[in-house]
């Protein structure tokens, strides 16, 4: 045993005789290669695995918060929206928005169709209209703000440069719950 351990010792002092320069340059690589490994790779590995898991969890957590809220939203939107035997009453409130803001009104056209089931009814209105700017805003605003209406389409137009008042094309929609 005593032999064995004298050769052993022997050998790793001629080791560099054995190996050579490049066995030397590769034992030096591969000890550096393995600091590495352990001083900034080991790190980064934990450090992504805990983000990992953090943002599954978030991503958990925004589910289940937005099948809550989406449900609650979509009876809020139901509850807010008019009847579809009310239709004729929102086109006598648009005229008489329109007159109040000096909007004149020209033809309009509207056509309906079911969704969801036919539980709604989606009213597309398209009309062309006369005023001035800051009329025409306000009309559009006020337009936005009532339930059941979506701006689709909006096109501004002016005859010439100086000229006061502006044509527009308005293209929207009415959406209504059906009665049961």
């Amino acid at each position: 045993m005593q032999r064995l351990i004298q050769q052993i010792i022997w050998y790793l002092r001629q080791w560099r005789q054995y190996a050579g320069v490049l066995a030397i340059a590769a034992l030096v690589l591969l000890l550096l290669t393995g600091a590495l490994y352990v001083q900034k790779l080991k790190p980064i590995q934990k450090d992504l695995e805990r983000r990992e898991l953090s943002l599954q969890e978030a991503a958990r957590k925004l589910k289940q918060a937005t099948s809550g809220a989406s449900a609650t939203a979509s009876s809020v939107a139901e509850e807010r929206l008019p009847q579809s035997n009310q239709f004729t009453a929102f086109l006598l409130k648009l005229n008489a928005l329109a007159e109040q803001k000096h909007i004149v009104l020209q033809q309009s056209d509207y056509k309906a169709t079911p969704e969801v089931g036919g539980e709604l009814l989606r009213y597309g209105l398209q009309f062309p209209a006369n005023g001035t700017y800051p009329d025409l805003q306000q009309f559009i605003a006020e337009l936005e703000n009532m339930p059941g209406v979506r701006i689709e389409n909006l096109s501004l137009s002016r005859q010439q440069i100086g000229e006061a008042m502006l044509s527009i094309q308005v293209q929207m929609s009415y959406l209504s719950k059906v009665q049961p």
